[in-house]
């Protein structure tokens, strides 16, 4: 049985994102336990070609949809422990090996690492306060951006078990608010765990998004229906 599964959505729309997503599943695999994950794709992009070192890889046919595309992965998960990455990311050897440790010794539900990359688009004081966290803190709580990571969060089996299908009202923005309000509202113990290092570089895919004219439809407008939902941040 794999120890981890991996859900990692892209667009390979050019030479630079596939460049970039194949450092990532490089890192991913090259870390300590890496031959133990289970790694799967989706990609959309139907023209573009499988990624030789991935588990499972998928086209789901449909334009990018996070949580819709996150809901099909899912499906092919079947370890202990499933992370939700980004593919604009570069793991530390060991980013899985320190984040499983800090999991069990502090009895967390699910986790996020740090980035010590600096993160472009993020409001630069929680940005920093995120990057410059003590290496050896593990700091609960649920703020997106500082503990709460949208672009590397890791479940328990347990948690994924009730927390998906992930709400597909949100397609991009807000998807990550909306995951850390539910772990909130059940009491799960989340935390960034200053140890596990995956270094996160921020909006390399956004200019596809762009692209397609639906940029604020997908980001800033999803706002109405994050507050319509929960009432606030």
């Amino acid at each position: 049985m794999r120890e981890l599964d991996v859900i990692m959505t892209g667009f390979t729309g050019d030479d630079e994102i596939r460049e970039m997503t194949e450092n990532s599943l490089k890192s991913l695999r090259d870390s300590e336990g890496g031959e133990d994950f289970n790694i799967i794709f989706l990609e959309s992009n139907p023209e573009a070609t499988p990624y030789d070192s991935v588990d499972v890889y998928v086209k789901p046919g449909f334009q990018y949809h996070c949580n819709k595309y996150y809901n099909i992965g899912v499906s092919h998960a079947l370890s202990d422990y499933t992370a939700i990455v980004n593919n604009d990311t570069l793991f530390d050897p060991k980013w899985w090996t320190k984040m499983k440790k800090a999991m069990i010794d502090y009895n967390l539900d699910s986790a996020s690492p740090r980035s010590t990359t600096q993160q472009v688009g993020l409001n630069p004081s929680v940005e920093m306060k995120h990057r410059y966290t003590p290496i050896t803190k593990v700091v609960e709580g649920y703020s997106v951006a500082y503990t709460f990571c949208g672009w590397c969060w890791v479940i328990k089996k347990e948690v994924r078990d009730w927390l998906f299908p992930v709400d597909e009202q949100f397609s991009f923005f807000f998807n990550d608010n909306d995951v850390a309000k539910h772990l909130e509202s059940k009491g799960c113990r989340h935390a960034l765990v200053a140890s596990s290092i995956v270094n996160h570089f921020g909006q390399k895919s956004h200019k596809v998004l762009a692209a397609t004219g639906e940029y604020h439809k997908h980001t800033f407008g999803l706002e109405k229906n994050f507050l319509a939902k929960w009432g606030k941040y």
